[in-house]
């Protein structure tokens, strides 16, 4: 009775060391996959600023290109992902293609359309790239509830001080404000889905997206008050700076509550 048992305890012990090397693995992945991206930036920056017009010119094509490619890699992807989601090897392949695909795809749009030229492009996609690494992490390392949560809190934090800054300019203030409905309504929407994992206890069409332990009243709180600051943004925008603040605040504080639950 007690090898039996002593037998258990060390294949839960095999199978724990096998996750906790699979979430490692996958951790050191997206730490190389961001300094890829930040030297495909880099190497796109000193092509674009220090050579001549015509080669920057044909380097500008190139990413449009790129950037169609992309997108077309990343519905592919995406397509085959979800058509062998029993195949795990091919599964793995196409989400890869599928990742590759939305990097080309984004960076290209952002690069080449974003105003007033590439180098703004470029700054804006350095700023990115970091932003998606850490919140790779934290889906990797930490719960998918606080994955979510704090992508929420991000992207509202990043939505008020676009809204704030936007705020006097006649060209992209009403379109930064109709983003923050937008972004609002989104979050209702995450709130509707969320209410019906928690009636599956956290799956979703039979999918585990929330852990067995998680607290839904947190999960409400945060989407919610997400929900209520971009709508209060979008229509006051002088108090930015402040809700940027109150939004830091919590997002430091929901970190804190979800590390304490992994101890």
């Amino acid at each position: 009775m007690s090898s039996t048992r002593k037998k258990s305890i060390s294949q839960k012990n095999v199978e724990r060391e096998r996750t906790e090397n699979r979430t490692l693995n996958r951790v050191y992945y997206v730490f190389l996959l961001g300094l890829a991206a930040e030297c495909w930036l880099f190497l796109t920056y000193r092509i674009w600023a220090g050579s001549a017009l015509s080669t920057g010119l044909k380097w500008f094509t190139a990413l449009q290109v790129l950037m169609w490619l992309g997108l077309a890699a990343l519905v592919l992807g995406a397509a085959g992902a979800y058509l062998k989601r029993q195949d795990r090897k091919l599964r793995r392949i196409f989400v890869w293609a599928a990742c590759v695909g939305a990097f080309f795809a984004v960076s290209g749009f952002i690069i080449t359309f974003f105003p007033p030229g590439v180098n703004t492009g470029v700054a804006v996609m350095c700023t990115l790239v970091p932003i998606a690494a850490v919140l790779a992490l934290v889906y990797l390392l930490y719960q998918h509830e606080c994955a979510l949560n704090t992508v929420a809190l991000a992207g509202t934090m990043f939505s008020v001080w676009l809204r704030g800054a936007s705020a006097a300019s006649e060209r992209w203030g009403i379109l930064v404000m109709a983003g923050c409905i937008a972004a609002a309504a989104v979050l209702g929407a995450v709130i509707f889905l969320t209410s019906k994992a928690q009636k599956d206890e956290g799956k979703l069409w039979k999918i585990r997206v929330f852990s067995v332990e998680c607290d839904y009243r947190v999960v409400y709180a945060v989407l919610a008050a997400a929900a209520v600051l971009l709508l209060l943004v979008a229509f006051v925008p002088a108090i930015a700076y402040y809700l940027m603040w109150v939004l830091g605040v919590l997002l430091f504080a929901e970190l804190v509550y979800y590390t304490t639950k992994l101890m």
